[in-house]
């Protein structure tokens, strides 16, 4: 298990000569906010895919979904970073990041949220597409996977889908993660390929 998390420190999100993010909880141990913080997101995420709210999938939902999941844990659940972040490659510059969520989503609006997609090969593609969009922008201090991908998942489930991320391991999402960050969306496509499963009719 990691003793620390990878974080970039910062004034206004560290604790002083920590690491750690600081919390609601309190907890200025690694470790200890890390399965605090898994064991609260788990049980949100749950609740949310469940009976994940209606309305259009916009940047505006994306942060109701970070909201939902981190907002019994940090102060600014649900806000756009607001310091400059990078895991081995910069992200999006936290100036841009509201610009770049709303090109990206009026993008995705203009296709009509996917729904005229009839070939599933080319459905898994723009969904590999969209995730790895998201993950470049990066738009939040920390959450940033559990949130875009339960996005995709609900985006998925409005098209009769579901997205089996137990599938895919941690290290395959990274890779997949970092090449489409490069410019390169085949192992995202590969990742979304093999969790993708139509419901049954």
């Amino acid at each position: 298990m990691q003793t620390y998390y990878e974080y970039e420190w910062d004034a206004f999100y560290c604790y002083p000569n920590s690491h750690v993010l600081i919390n609601k909880l309190n907890i200025m141990d690694a470790e200890q906010l890390q399965t605090a913080e898994r064991e609260i997101t788990s049980l949100r995420m749950a609740q949310f895919l469940s009976a994940p709210p209606n309305g259009p999938l916009d940047y505006a939902y994306l942060r109701g979904i970070h909201r939902m999941l981190f907002s019994d844990i940090y102060a600014w659940a649900g806000h756009p970073r607001t310091v400059d972040i990078s895991k081995g490659s910069m992200f999006c510059h936290d100036r841009y990041i509201d610009e770049q969520c709303a090109s990206l989503f009026a993008r995705l609006q203009d296709e009509q949220y996917l729904t005229g997609i009839a070939s599933k090969k080319r459905l898994i593609q723009r969904l590999a597409h969209y995730l790895g969009e998201l993950n470049a922008i990066h738009p939040f201090r920390e959450g940033n996977g559990r949130t875009q991908r339960l996005f995709i998942e609900v985006l998925c489930q409005r098209l009769g889908y579901s997205l089996r991320f137990e599938r895919i391991t941690n290290d395959e999402m990274i890779r997949a993660s970092q090449f489409s960050f490069q410019g390169d969306e085949a192992a995202m496509i590969a990742v979304i390929e093999r969790a993708l499963e139509a419901y049954p009719r």
